[in-house]
């Protein structure tokens, strides 16, 4: 029995620098992919300039929202993933962006400001949405769209002065 790769196809789009730029990625969607994204991880939130405690926390997020994706979304059965990261230079801040496309047919159709809002018991925790609340304790913002055919999620941390 041989391994499915993860990593379908990958892309190095438009380069602004040797530094700054866009990666992309189509995944399968299976548990070892999750170490392809903890790398892309590592190297985006270099670039960035980002704290180690802050791409800690980035890391974070993003294997979260991959396990959601493919737990929630494909239930755990194969499916494809397009992976896209990149850092964005605006006069007011930089920002460092994750863009998950899923082609599941199951989407989720939950408020994420609500998601966020919600107080955890800590005494007596609820299953369902703790992943998404973390997901959005950490990123400055968190979007999702549900598609004709899957959904989009986008992660954006933003980048401090001297990050």
């Amino acid at each position: 029995m041989t391994a499915k790769p993860c990593v379908q196809d990958v892309s190095f789009p438009e380069c602004e620098s040797s530094h700054v730029g866009r990666l992309r990625l189509q995944l399968n969607c299976n548990s070892d992919c999750v170490y392809v994204l903890r790398s892309i991880v590592a190297v985006m939130s270099a670039r960035a300039g980002m704290s180690e405690l802050r791409s800690n926390r980035v890391a974070v997020a993003v294997d979260e929202l991959f396990a959601n994706i493919a737990n929630h979304a494909y239930g755990g059965k194969p499916g494809r993933v397009e992976f896209e990261t990149r850092i964005i230079n605006h006069s007011d801040g930089s920002v460092l962006l994750f863009d998950f496309r899923d082609y599941a047919s199951v989407s989720w159709n939950g408020c994420l400001k609500e998601v966020a809002a919600r107080r955890i018991d800590h005494a007596n925790p609820c299953p369902g949405g703790l992943g998404l609340k973390l997901i959005c304790s950490v990123s400055d913002h968190c979007e999702h769209d549900i598609l004709d055919d899957g959904n989009r999620w986008r992660l954006i941390f933003k980048l401090a002065e001297g990050e």
